[in-house]
């Protein structure tokens, strides 16, 4: 059968392609000039806790990780700042170019050193592995092939259709993938293990809140942004094979192990 495509489809398809080729050939995003200009919008929109001992300690608590990221995966050249936010929403996040937020009620929730790590070490590994920018581009790419048909085809005229291509290009990318948060996990578990952590701690803490799956909202908040599958956990303790990758001795050193006591005393309920 014969495929008819009308003239102004040809020529969209046409527009799509070479706007593509300009993405992949030189318009690639900067995650440092992303980073920054998301985390200066969201320093707006958060409660950066407003102690410097607590913050200095996170931050010598996260660049641990980032150096034993380093020796895994090779050196990168972001801005790295770590940054605890009051909130009783249980969660942590990384922007592109290096940028982590930790919540305090998350700390709450993490039982030792290892456990805090395991959560960090996956958003250090979000940043390192480009997730987000990766996601950027793909929105950047989606948001010019509609922007092409719109153009050449006239099938998204009036501003309800615009609104709605606005919506759709978006939201298609709003939450990382399956696989980045499988890859996330993979690396940050080898992150921690580098930085002397246990790395079965990542997954006691997400065992820890699967388990609380519907007691608080704090929880649930959590599990959706970090999605528990059946297999998911699993697969990270398959992956580190018989022990955990430790021994059931295993101990934080002493200089992070005092870093975290030091971030519970000051995520300590008010």
């Amino acid at each position: 059968m014969k495929r008819v495509t009308t003239p102004g489809l040809a020529a969209a398809l046409a527009a799509l392609a070479a706007l593509a080729a300009a993405l992949v050939s030189g318009c690639a995003v900067d995650d440092r000039e992303l980073g920054a200009a998301a985390a200066a919008q969201i320093d707006r929109q958060v409660t950066i806790v407003a102690d410097p001992a607590a913050q200095q300690a996170m931050q010598r608590f996260g660049m641990a990780l980032v150096r034993a990221s380093e020796r895994v995966t090779g050196p990168t050249d972001f801005a790295w700042r770590f940054r605890v936010v009051e909130d009783t929403a249980i969660n942590a996040f990384a922007l592109p170019g290096g940028y982590v937020y930790v919540h305090t009620a998350l700390i709450r929730q993490a039982d030792d050193a290892a456990e805090l790590g395991g959560v960090i070490g996956h958003e250090i590994a979000h940043a390192t592995l480009r997730h987000g920018a990766l996601q950027q581009e793909k929105r950047q790419l989606g948001t010019a092939a509609i922007t092409a048909v719109c153009l050449f085809t006239g099938w998204c005229d009036g501003g309800l259709a615009q609104v709605a291509v606005d919506v759709g290009a978006t939201a298609v990318f709003s939450k990382f993938s399956r696989a980045d948060e499988l890859q996330a996990d993979s690396a940050g578990v080898f992150y921690a293990r580098a930085a002397g952590l246990d790395p079965r701690g990542v997954t006691r803490f997400f065992r820890k809140l699967e388990s609380k799956r519907g007691e608080s909202p704090a929880v649930l908040q959590f599990l959706s942004t970090h999605p528990m599958e059946s297999d998911r956990i699993a697969r990270v303790e398959g992956l580190l094979g018989p022990g955990g990758g430790a021994t059931p001795t295993a101990v934080a050193p002493d200089s992070m192990t005092a870093l975290f006591n030091r971030l519970k005393r000051s995520s300590a309920p008010r």
